[in-house]
């Protein structure tokens, strides 16, 4: 079945794109949301060069999307109709457990006669963390939310870091929002992203890795 990926570059959209390929779904594209001016992807903020050195990693073809928060539906429906007229039959998309994300999944997929895989659903986050680490990916903190401790901004996710957010009262995937990630590297990537220079920006609730120079090397 060919079907794409709601892609945001980070560990869940990566890691349900890994999955569907186990499950034998032909990925025909990467669906990304980007703001209005196409600079930076809607959910994490990454630049759009970043995303499309991902992609090229992947060696999957990018689809991007730009909107406002308030054209966001609109957009992505017409996007999905497209992708429908083209032959797609289903999207990937790497929820957990937020049910309010699965019942806007399924809606705007019925709209257009898709069918939608979560091949994370229902499953414990930590697992997903755990299974996500042991499968080989390489995935840094890009942005993070107070009570995660400030020095684990761009650092590469490893188990250890189970047993510091078994101690905060967050989820251990970040599915609310208290941190992001990008992946760089993967048993699914053709070749591997090196960041060369970043910086750290503070705002008053949120610490963000603005990545600034990369690299894309073959492995």
């Amino acid at each position: 079945m060919k079907v794409f990926v709601s892609f945001s570059g980070g560990k869940e959209s990566v890691f349900a794109l890994y999955q569907g390929l186990k499950e034998g779904l032909q990925i025909e594209a990467l669906l990304t949301m980007f703001n209005t001016t196409g600079l930076r992807t809607r959910g994490h903020a990454l630049k759009a060069d970043f995303i499309k050195a991902q992609a090229e990693a992947l060696g999957i073809p990018l689809i991007i999307g730009k909107s406002s928060w308030n054209s966001y539906e609109r957009i992505f429906k017409n996007i999905l109709k497209r992708l429908k007229r083209k032959g797609l039959e289903g999207g990937i998309f790497g929820d957990i457990y937020l049910e309010e994300h699965r019942e806007w999944i399924q809606r705007m997929c019925s709209k257009v006669g898709l069918l939608p895989f979560l091949p994370l659903w229902g499953k414990d986050p930590k697992d997903v963390f755990e299974d996500f680490v042991r499968s080989g990916f390489k995935a840094i903190i890009i942005s993070l939310q107070s009570p995660i401790p400030e020095n684990l901004i761009g650092k590469e996710l490893n188990l250890h870091m189970l047993k510091t957010f078994d101690q905060l009262p967050i989820d251990p995937c970040g599915e609310r929002g208290e941190y992001h990630t990008a992946v760089l590297d993967g048993p699914i990537f053709k070749k591997k992203l090196e960041i060369c220079k970043s910086k750290v920006i503070k705002a008053k609730h949120k610490i963000r890795l603005e990545i600034e120079e990369f690299v894309l090397r073959e492995k």
